[in-house]
């Protein structure tokens, strides 16, 4: 926890000593902790002027007087910019490219994000994903910082959408309101941030601050933002500069109470053909419904479908266990872990994670068939993260753990989910993990395990509990993190058996087996295994989430 005073600059637009100069002067007398710059930096036109502002900042001529900041505005960067950021180089003293996209947490403490850029037009139609000095983004960029759960500052060159909503104060007509972006409205809902600052190179614009709407009950106050975007340092007017002092332990104070949130918070459910009472539904099967209901499934049905903290827009969604958000599911840490934050120690959380798609199970029972092909893109982006997530605790471990996988579909479950975990490779390799299994399911008189291809979706048309297995060993490891990134690694295997409707099932039935295996019995009931940092429940399971986050950045392709 620290304070700080912060400087945040327009558009520079290769104007650079002019601004280098004048923020110079400001430092002298004011002492700065750091400076952002909002929106282009270097400039689009190869004025002579420009040209020799840019040749002095990087041969160090030109002199930056504290940390300063900057991301992607509208114009590409200059070819020797681009060539020295592309290498990692630093461009000179004291100035930091924060990436295209991208979180960073200064010494004081202060949580800033960042998505640079404009959004790509026509995202489907092409298979181009910007480049780490591409001028783009695209939406899997903005809602990968999703995972970032929180910020300080929020730094965008485009506005988001609806920004003006709700506010008296009158925004300039050089400025186009209707042009903001849904992604960064979407980004700003979910960070809450104290301060959004936006580029808009022919005007200034401040709202009055605003409000949050708090998805689950709080004792707290609704976090509350406020939103500034600044014109460029060769605008008419002289507001191209703001400056404000931030202190981390608690959230500026407003003069007046905030406004309410001007983004609307949801979007209609798709449509889908309404369920017959007479079909039942099964989600992976070729056709997704096939013959009568439960009594059970019709009871789950009156459940209210709202309760549910899987669901990142219901009520008690636990946002601060998400790390990784891509197109159809998500990662999450999971909520009591089997393992001890000591079990595994060559990991950075507790070696228990959750693959959560976002579709609501009481969403599909109450709106009907989902299509075959949208079923498939679901299962394989869940599949992907199955294999990036056990990739990397086989790199972490440098092959000395592998990981287990289970699946739960069982008719009237609220959220389907995925559970994966990490696990000693010897017992894996010698099938003890597969045997494990096997003899606890003839133990509690369930089906008989079948094997199936690890990477396909199961051709049963009915409930089913699933397994997969992945191991690799440190040879392959090592040639893997020496550079093979492209080869498939490992070895990955999967079994399941069907489930009767009138079968009795166990729904902890994977985490007993491998509470068995590691030893952990006392752990079964994830409540019995929360997490707790100084009686803080929340505090440990952010602990644990950031330390997942971490060891998977590398590996994770929602963030690419």
């Amino acid at each position: 926890m620290g304070s700080a005073k912060i400087l945040v600059v327009g558009s520079v637009s290769g104007q650079l000593k002019k601004a280098f100069d004048k923020i110079s002067k400001l430092q002298t007398k004011q002492n700065f902790s750091l400076a952002l710059i909002i929106g282009d930096l270097f400039s689009g036109s190869d004025g002579e002027d420009r040209a020799e502002d840019l040749r002095a900042l990087l041969s160090g001529q030109l002199n930056v007087p504290l940390p300063t900041y900057f991301t992607m505005g509208n114009s590409a960067f200059p070819e020797a910019v681009r060539e020295k950021l592309e290498a990692d180089e630093d461009l000179c003293s004291n100035l930091f490219y924060l990436g295209r996209k991208g979180t960073m947490t200064t010494a004081e403490g202060i949580k800033i994000v960042a998505l640079g850029g404009r959004a790509l037009q026509n995202e489907s139609a092409t298979s181009h994903k910007p480049g780490k000095c591409d001028p783009l983004y695209i939406e899997n960029d903005a809602r990968g910082l999703h995972g970032a759960h929180s910020a300080h500052i929020l730094v965008t060159n485009q506005w988001p959408a609806d920004i003006t909503n709700g506010s008296r104060v009158e925004c300039p007509a050089t400025l186009d309101k209707e042009s903001g972006s849904r992604s960064i409205s979407n980004l700003c809902q979910v960070l809450k941030p104290w301060y959004h600052f936006s580029s808009s190179p022919e005007a200034v614009y401040e709202r009055e601050p605003f409000k949050h709407v708090i998805d689950y009950s709080s004792l707290e106050e609704a976090p509350v933002t406020r939103f500034k975007s600044l014109p460029s340092v060769s605008a008419p007017t002289k507001e191209w500069m703001t400056a404000f002092s931030l202190d981390t332990s608690r959230p500026p104070p407003t003069l007046e109470p905030p406004l309410e949130s001007p983004f609307t918070r949801s979007s209609p459910p798709r449509k889908r053909q309404i369920m017959d009472d007479s079909e039942s539904y099964n989600r992976y099967s070729a056709k997704g419904y096939e013959g009568r209901q439960s009594k059970r499934s019709r009871r789950d049905r009156a459940k209210d479908p709202n309760d549910c903290f899987m669901c990142l827009n219901k009520a008690g969604a636990k946002t601060h266990l998400v790390v990784s958000l891509a197109d159809e599911s998500m990662v999450t840490a999971s909520r009591g872990p089997l393992p001890l934050p000591s079990t595994f120690p060559q990991l950075s959380f507790s070696g228990h994670v959750m693959i959560i798609p976002y579709y609501h199970a009481a969403d599909e029972m109450a709106q009907g068939k989902r299509i075959p092909a949208e079923l498939s893109t679901e299962f394989a982006e869940m599949n992907k993260f199955r294999t990036a997530l056990s990739e990397m605790i086989g790199s972490k471990s440098q092959g000395q753990l592998g990981a287990v996988c289970w699946e739960v579909n069982r008719t009237g479950i609220r959220h389907h989910h995925w559970q994966l975990m990490a696990c000693q490779a010897e017992p894996i390799k010698k099938g003890l993990v597969d045997a494990a299994f096997k003899v606890s399911a003839e133990k509690h008189e369930y089906p008989t395990f079948q094997p199936c291809e690890p990477d396909g979706q199961l051709p049963v048309r009915s409930d089913f509990f699933r397994v997969w297995t992945w191991v690799t060993d440190p040879v392959q490891m090592a040639d893997h993190t020496n550079g093979n990134s492209d080869k498939v690694i490992g070895v990955s295997k999967s079994m399941y058996f069907p489930l009767p409707s009138d079968q009795k099932f166990n729904i902890w039935f994977g985490r007993e087996v491998m509470a068995g295996l590691l030893k952990l019995e006392n752990r079964v009931n994830w409540m019995d295994a929360l997490l707790r940092k100084e009686g803080s429940e929340q505090a440990a399971e952010e602990e644990d989430a950031q330390g997942l986050r971490e060891d998977f950045e590398e590996f994770d392709f929602a963030m690419k």
